[in-house]
Formats: C-alpha cells, structure tokens, sequence
C-alpha cells in the first residue's frame, strides 16, 4: 500500500474503531420502549365523587392526576352494573352487542353468570397482536378468568372481592418483573381494577369523621349488614340513613384515592405511558328513589370520569365537554398505538378529542336486562331518553337539567324528537354474534330453577 492510501484509509479505520467503542458502550442499553399503557378500573365511582368532577370533597390524588390528564366531562357508562360494563369496555361493544348482561351475585359469591364468547377480540388480545407484554389485577369476582376477562394476559390474577390493599399487594408483585421489561424495550399494558368504594361500605378514618362527625349515632343500622336487604326493608326511605350511606361511600372513595398516589407513583416508564382511568358505573343515593346501582339508567348510576394522560403530559388539563362512552376506550387505543385492524367495535376513536378537535355527533347508548329492572337509554346530547319495559318514557335535557330532575317527556310527548329516539332505541335490539354461556356455582336443583325463572341462566 502506498503511503498516500495508507494516509486515506487511516480516518477510516478510526472512524470503525470509534464506531465500535459506542456500539460497546451503548449495546447493552435497551432501545426506546413501545408507549406503556395503563388502564385502571375503579367500581362504583361515579363521577361527582371526585372534586375534579365538582364533587363536594376533595380527592388530591385523583384531582392531580386530572391536571396531568385529559378530561371527559360527559363519560357514559353503557350499563348501571360491573359484568355487562366491564365487557364493554374490554371489547369496545355494547351490551346488547356482546350479550353478557346477566349475572347473581350473593354474599361475596357468584352464583351465576354469563362468560364472554371467546370469539370476541379482547383490549389484552389487541395488545398481543403489537407484541406486548400484558398483566390483570381484578378485585372484583365478577372479573374471573372463567368468565373470559383473562382472554390476552399474560399473567391475571382476579380475586373474589377484595378491598384496595389486596388488589395493589398482587400488583406489586408483577411490578419489578414489568419494569425490567420496559427498561429492555418490551411494550408493557397493565390492569387494575379495585372494588373499593362498592358496598358494603366501610367507615374510612379520618374521612368519614370529617364528612359526618356524629356518623357512629346511625352506623349499628346500615354497617355490617347486607345492603341489599337494607333497601327491601325499606329503610332508606329515612334520609338520615341515605346521607350516613353516603357519606360512608364518599369515605371510602377518599381512601382509594389516597391509596393510588403511591400505586401511580410506581408505575414503570409513567411519564411516558397513557393512564386511563374511569369506573364501570355510578351510585344512587335515593336522588331518584333508589339505592346504589344497578337498577336504572339516570346520570347517577352512568355518569363516570373519564382521565386519559398521554404520554409526556400532552394536552393535560384539557376537559373534553362533548359526549362519549367507555366503550371508546378500545378503538381509541387501537388508533393511538397504531394496532392492526381487529373486529370492528362500536366505539369510536377519542383521538382527535384528546388533541383538542371538535367531535362529531352521534348517538350513544346504557342499557340493563336484570328480572327487576329492563331499561335501554340513548343520548343524542343534549337531550336522553329512557325506555322502560313497562312502557314507560323518560326525556332529560342534561345541558340545562344534569340531575335529571325535570322530565321532559310530556312536555315532548308526541313530538318528533320523542317518537324518533323511540324508533331509534327500538331499532337497536339485540344483535349478538357469539353467544355467552352461563356459568353456575354448585346450587341446589332449588336455586338452579330459581335462577332458570329469573332469567339468569340459558
């Protein structure tokens, strides 16, 4: 080689070594991490139990979380009750779409209930087909592996109506396993779902004291004894004991609200991660002459947040005033993440909601098929109409009337409006592609036919 060559490939030579010096340094490092997402699931929390969503008492840690997030003000559940709720949310369909409505449910036992058809795609099995890796926490029984909501995990632990702590102590179990993934650049998607502030309720130092000093004067007449009873025996018709079972509830929403800074705090690659949180349904508390949920379609029982932080903090504090539904949840992550198509759901995008683009209007709908309560809703905002089996009609204006107080359906009766959400709702009916299954518990051939008449097993 002459020496002018040797002169010009000398800087070549160099340049490899330096090249591989840094690929020694920095190959051990992982590459960037696929966006961690996050979706936690609390029972019964309707919305105006947070402070960011005007409710009485603060909630700090859920109140941050919403300046960190973007805001749905106007969040519809698609059910009053945990299974056909819960199934929407995972599949992004509707009820009367994937046809688990029914189930019992008694002293922390479920007796019967209907399992998810495995011919649905699942928000976990959605998660799968972009290689990530997928974890369940459930504390609600009615979340169990036999009843499909496993269908995608990796790993899912559901138990059988545990409070907060035993949710977050399985939770911390999976943590350092899915950190070490994050930090190694896998795609990481976490459940949780706590079954505080469901009743029975539990008194919440120093919570409760602060919301209703004198609460112990009533207590020996609603704690410890099964709510569902209570209200068969008629004894929230005493408005002492309506506002003590409220302010046990709102007790306990303030507990799991402490609890979840430090669950929050500790999920992997957080700044970079979507965290969704939102609730299955509400809770009533006699503002239309019921208790808890599961029992009608009012805003109290279907109103849920709705907090989507993106990741980096993107557009936090932004509240979205226009109407939308759990159901989104899905297709919204799907769009988000850039998911290959799967089967089409009902629920739309909320993506160019979270950037702050104007939606477009469509119709969204409740429904609850349970032997006491056979109802479907629509709101085509701002007006919501209910059906009830009876044949009787129910027509609010939520932008001027958001309690529901005042029922428009005379007033309307007869008009176009009202015969169009009629033919509209009727129209829907039941469309279910892959029919559930029931499953039930050991019963006697007593409770079997029981169950049979009522409509629970098929």
């Amino acid at each position: 080689m002459s020496r002018k060559s040797a002169a010009i490939a000398r800087p070549a030579f160099w340049s490899i070594v330096i090249l591989l010096w840094l690929l020694a340094a920095f190959g051990c490092q992982a590459l960037p991490a696929p966006t961690p997402v996050y979706l936690i699931g609390i029972d019964t929390l309707r919305a105006d139990a947070l402070g960011c969503y005007g409710g009485v008492h603060p909630t700090p840690v859920l109140d941050d979380f919403a300046k960190q997030a973007v805001v749905f003000d106007n969040c519809i559940a698609p059910a009053s009750w945990t299974v056909p709720s819960m199934v929407s949310i995972i599949t992004g369909l509707y009820p009367f779409h994937h046809g688990c409505v029914k189930a019992l449910q008694e002293n922390g036992r479920v007796l019967s209930q209907q399992k998810l058809s495995d011919g649905y795609n699942t928000l976990a099995e959605l998660f799968k087909r972009i290689n990530y890796r997928t974890y369940g926490v459930s504390g609600n029984g009615h979340l169990d592996e036999k009843y499909g909501f496993a269908q995608g995990f990796d790993e899912y632990v559901c138990h059988p109506f545990v409070d907060k702590e035993g949710v977050t102590s399985s939770w911390q179990g999976i943590v350092p396993r899915l950190a070490a993934e994050y930090r190694f650049g896998q795609g990481v998607f976490g459940f949780l779902f706590y079954f505080d502030p469901h009743h029975p309720y539990v008194p919440q130092e120093p919570y409760i004291s602060q919301y209703l000093p004198d609460y112990k004067k009533n207590l020996d007449k609603v704690f410890g004894k099964d709510m569902l009873e209570l209200i068969r025996e008629g004894v929230f018709a005493d408005p002492e004991l309506v506002k003590l079972a409220r302010a046990l509830y709102e007790s306990e929403v303030a507990a799991l609200d402490a609890h979840l800074g430090e669950v929050l705090k500790n999920l992997p690659g957080y700044e970079d991660a979507i965290v969704i949180i939102t609730a299955d349904h509400g809770e009533e508390f006699y503002e239309h002459g019921e208790m808890i949920h599961g029992n009608n379609l009012m805003q109290t029982q279907i109103h849920v947040p709705l907090m989507i932080k993106l990741p980096k903090g993107k557009n936090a504090g932004l509240r979205v005033k226009d109407p939308v539904s759990t159901i989104d949840i899905f297709a919204t992550l799907a769009d988000v993440l850039h998911a290959p198509p799967m089967s089409k759901t009902d629920g739309v995008s909320l993506l160019p909601l979270l950037e702050g683009q104007p939606a477009t209007p469509r119709d969204l709908f409740s429904q609850i098929d349970l032997p006491w309560a056979r109802q479907s809703a629509m709101v085509r905002w701002p007006h919501k109409y209910i059906q009830r089996i009876d044949g009787r009609r129910h027509i609010f204006d939520l932008a001027a009337d958001p309690r529901e107080e005042n029922d428009a359906f005379e007033e309307l009766k007869g008009g176009e409006s009202a015969e169009a959400f009629k033919t509209l709702l009727e129209s829907v009916g039941y469309q279910v592609r892959f029919p559930p299954r029931s499953i039930t518990e050991d019963l006697s051939d007593e409770m079997h036919e029981k169950l049979k008449n009522l409509g629970y097993l098929n």
